[in-house]
């Protein structure tokens, strides 16, 4: 191959050639179409394995100090960008020759990558006939070696000690990379993380039930008063889990809700909480809703539309947490942002 033929004649020609300027001169529009999608995903691909390596290295490299992903990424796009053009291609970290590079003593400096480059340039000008002669199945099972320094033998006794969710994550990670690209396996595998999040989520919820006073707005005391303290977070995905809690029908006239060992997230939330207290307003019984976030009784109200009916009671205590929820604009005109004391 040309590469092989060694001199200064293999070095980079400054400027972009004739194969890839002249159609963005006959059709910008077309070309731009065409090379945007593999941009993207190699520009995702390269910034995605280089953060992985650093973060790697800041783990191995026990020095006090920690990378900097901002430079690693500005810095790897410039690189990127002089590579092409001098008609080369992109590129990114490699946690190979990063994990031999660190394990030789190598991590310590920033001189080790730059003279890692600097040889490999000098390399291929001035020993190029003698590299070709290397075959190459040789090189094959130098990466063989690479390949079986740098995997992490010990994550094999993970398995069967860590969650079934997270063992199908990682086996769908590995397959969607080595089939397609990191890019669409990291996608993958963030999507696949978030809904496996939820339904774990959605299944902690739980209620305890005891006996509290109550002070209602009108009439005397009730000294005992079936309460519901709810736990778990309550949002879209254990709505109806939280639904299948409670007992309408046979429950008496006044029940509480608490939610001290709760949180509300989001509209779906609102909404069960209101369902809930519809269900019972409809058979003449009331709900008391205890230990919600400042901002929630006003945002039941206007999800409800005209304010909360008089079976829906929000008890409002010093002891009451701060947090906002995650609901449309409309709901939020007049409800202040929520400020700790």
């Amino acid at each position: 191959a040309e590469t092989f033929k060694g001199g200064l004649s293999v070095l980079p020609k400054i400027g972009l050639p004739s194969s890839v300027w002249t159609p963005f001169v006959n059709a910008p529009l077309e070309t731009l179409r065409i090379i945007l999608p593999y941009a993207i995903t190699m520009a995702a691909v390269g910034s995605i394995e280089s953060l992985l390596t650093l973060q790697l290295l800041d783990g191995i490299i026990d020095d006090g100090k920690r990378g900097s992903t901002k430079r690693e990424v500005i810095g790897q796009g410039i690189g990127n960008l002089a590579s092409g053009l001098t008609g080369g291609i992109g590129g990114c970290a490699l946690i190979g020759q990063s994990l031999i590079n660190a394990q030789s003593g190598g991590g310590v400096s920033r001189l080790s990558g730059m003279s890692m480059a600097m040889f490999l340039a000098l390399g291929i000008v001035a020993c190029a006939p003698l590299l070709g002669q290397i075959p190459v199945v040789a090189l094959a099972g130098v990466m063989l070696l690479v390949c079986q320094s740098t995997f992490s033998w010990g994550s094999l006794r993970l398995l069967g000690k860590v969650p079934n969710l997270d063992l199908f994550i990682i086996s769908l990670v590995t397959f969607v990379t080595v089939k397609d690209d990191l890019a669409k396996a990291v996608l993958i595998g963030t999507i696949t993380s978030a809904l496996g999040f939820a339904w774990k989520q959605s299944t902690t919820i739980s209620a305890t039930i005891s006996q509290t006073k109550l002070d209602p707005p009108s009439g005397p005391t009730l000294p005992n008063v079936k309460s519901y303290n709810i736990n778990g977070p309550l949002f879209f995905g254990s709505t109806q889990a939280f639904s299948r809690i409670f007992s309408v029908k046979e429950d008496p006239d006044d029940i509480v809700i608490d939610f001290t060992g709760s949180r509300v997230f989001d509209h779906s939330a609102l909404e069960a909480i209101n369902n809930i207290a519809d269900r019972y307003g409809a058979l003449g019984k009331r709900v008391y809703l205890r230990h919600l976030s400042k901002d929630c009784a006003r945002l039941l109200g206007n999800v409800h539309g005209g304010g909360l009916p008089p079976y829906e009671v929000v008890e409002s205590n010093s002891n009451d947490p701060f947090y906002g929820v995650a609901e449309k604009p409309e709901f939020y005109n007049d409800v202040p942002v929520p400020k700790s004391a």
